[in-house]
């Protein structure tokens, strides 16, 4: 609406409205010409002149005289967009991105997208993670880190384990977290002790809270006929079994580990973000805010693009940046797991993991950092 001079009414009829033909679109203010390809050229050239700027495509189609203005592809002018730098600096600005479910062991992406929760997108590994933040802890001319985080959380431990990490470097070189479209519950934790948090105001995040399941298949190998036996010695060995429904005391248990992780996780919060404990509760509790709303609540720092955010982290690294002077920014990733194309044959191994139900195993039994979801299962 800001963009376009359209009060919100205005924009909420046009949204009904949709959609719109091109002379629609141009009548009702959303684009300011129409034009084909061939008349950009000219159209631009005329652009100035506000007088013209209506008619600039009919008035510069008889024209004699070619257009001053010269259209090119992408890759031929982003040479001349480019300032020449007079000062590169020695140093540089690292990049660490943490996308997907966050789990135990090795970050892995699957070959094939399957819209399935927890199964058919990526997964941000601990392990992965770790690695490439300690390689970035040796690196003496990494200035600062920007550590990227789309994700809606995943293992409490995992999240325990990489907050860790972003907490140690830190304390020696500046971490600045760089929200995308979710950081929230484990996505969240793991940037609680930066330096600095910087978001985009529809980025989803919070969800400060923690949840455990334990399912019980007993009712479905009765209905199959199938018995089960196992042997156990201790009171609570058969805690994380799925052959019985928990007892009240092993449902006790389990509250238990989840009230000691959410204290942690309030902990977290409240350190990292210097906000008082006991004023933790109308924030936490699993709600999920907007970036807007996360700002007015403490919970971030700023809004801004990857831009703005490289910007920021050469201000916390105290390094020159912009007339001239020039910044290297450096992608960290890992080489060795994940995010390598797959081998042949490796799709169907891995769909036939997937649909096993590895990764959905892997998140049962244990306190888990997730932003609210609906799983159904017909």
């Amino acid at each position: 609406a800001n963009g376009r001079s359209l009060t919100p009414e205005a924009l909420h009829t046009l949204i009904d409205q949709a959609p719109l033909t091109a002379q629609q679109a141009l009548d009702a203010g959303l684009v300011d010409h129409l034009a084909y390809e061939d008349e950009l050229a000219a159209l631009l050239d005329a652009l100035p002149d506000d007088s013209n700027e209506e008619t600039a495509v009919s008035d510069t189609t008889d024209k004699p005289t070619k257009p001053q203005i010269e259209l090119l592809t992408w890759d031929k002018a982003q040479p001349l967009l480019t300032e020449k730098p007079r000062h590169r600096s020695k140093q540089f600005i690292g990049v660490i991105s943490l996308v997907g479910n966050i789990m135990m062991g090795p970050s892995r992406e699957s070959p094939v997208d399957l819209p399935i929760p927890f199964v058919g997108g990526a997964t941000a590994g601990e392990q992965t993670l770790r690695r490439l933040i300690r390689q970035a802890e040796t690196m003496d001319d990494m200035a600062a880190l920007i550590f990227h985080v789309d994700s809606g959380g995943g293992s409490a431990l995992a999240s325990d384990l990489i907050g860790r990490e972003i907490k140690r470097l830190n304390a020696k070189k500046p971490v600045l977290i760089y929200m995308g479209n979710a950081a929230a519950s484990g996505g969240y934790y793991v940037s609680a002790h930066s330096r600095h948090i910087m978001c985009q105001s529809g980025t989803l995040t919070g969800s400060i809270g923690v949840i455990t399941a334990r399912v019980s298949t007993q009712g479905l190998f009765d209905k199959l006929s199938v018995n089960r036996f196992s042997l156990q010695r201790g009171r609570h060995a058969g805690l994380y079994s799925d052959a019985a429904p928990m007892t009240d005391e092993e449902r006790r248990i389990f509250w238990d580990g989840v009230l000691e992780m959410y204290r942690q996780f309030k902990e977290t919060v409240a350190n990292g973000r210097h906000l008082p404990y006991d004023e933790l509760d109308p924030i936490c509790e699993g709600r999920v805010w907007t970036g807007r709303q996360a700002q007015a609540h403490k919970l971030v720092d700023s809004h801004g693009d990857f831009i703005d955010a490289i910007h920021k982290a050469a201000e916390l690294a105290e390094l020159p940046f912009g007339d001239g002077h020039v910044v290297p920014v450096v992608n960290l990733h890992s080489k060795r797991d994940g995010y390598l194309p797959p081998q042949p044959f490796a799709p169907a191994e891995e769909l036939t993991r997937l649909l096993s139900g590895d990764r959905i195993k892997k998140l049962l039994n244990q306190p888990l950092m997730m932003i609210p979801f609906t799983w159904r299962w017909q």
